[in-house]
């Protein structure tokens, strides 16, 4: 998985470039500004940008419009310092598929861009992940409530199973034992 990641200040960037190198996402690129990053994107073609909403004078916001117009197939994560509901829907509206403040725990950003490179295609908010993680006491087990977590992103069972390094059928086998416990019913389609 391919990340490029755009901030204007040089701290923020090496940090990150820093933790994803303990990762298995490869970190292409880096940019300061919408012109670098537009020209990353453009050249390396990432899986997944990484995108500050403050690049000086310009927007963050502004990047993810113009690449998505001009038909590239990286994924936005939104990254600021601002946690208000304006901001985080008009990433939305921009076209990204996270948003994750710079307060955030880096694991909470790893979940997240684990969740993308599974094919999620649900917006996802740092911290949303975990917050499904604290279930009332149904008696589940650690890996359960790890297959649980998951559920809100949207992630087949397949892609759930590549992320816990699970085969299919015992995510399958989990899923079966949580909807049991919890008292739920599946639906089918018809």
């Amino acid at each position: 998985m391919d990340i490029v990641v755009v901030d204007d200040h040089h701290l923020i960037r090496s940090g990150l470039i820093a933790a994803l190198a303990e990762t298995d996402f490869n970190v292409v690129a880096e940019a300061s500004t919408v012109g670098e990053g537009l020209a990353v994107i453009n050249k390396f073609q990432p899986d997944i940008a990484l995108v500050d909403i403050n690049l000086g004078i310009s927007s963050g916001l502004d990047l993810i419009k113009i690449a998505i117009s001009q038909k590239s197939k990286c994924k936005f994560v939104v990254l600021t310092m601002h946690d208000q509901s304006e901001i985080l829907e008009s990433a939305k509206s921009a076209g990204a598929s996270a948003f994750v403040t710079k307060g955030a725990a880096i694991n909470d950003l790893i979940e997240i861009i684990n969740c993308i490179s599974a094919g999620s295609n649900k917006f996802m908010k740092a911290g949303e992940l975990k917050q499904s993680k604290q279930v009332i006491d149904f008696d589940l087990t650690n890996r359960e409530l790890d297959v649980l977590s998951l559920l809100p992103t949207g992630a087949t069972a397949s892609a759930i199973a590549g992320m816990l390094f699970l085969t299919e059928p015992t995510v399958k086998t989990h899923l079966s034992a949580i909807y049991r416990k919890l008292s739920a019913e599946t639906v089918r389609k018809q």
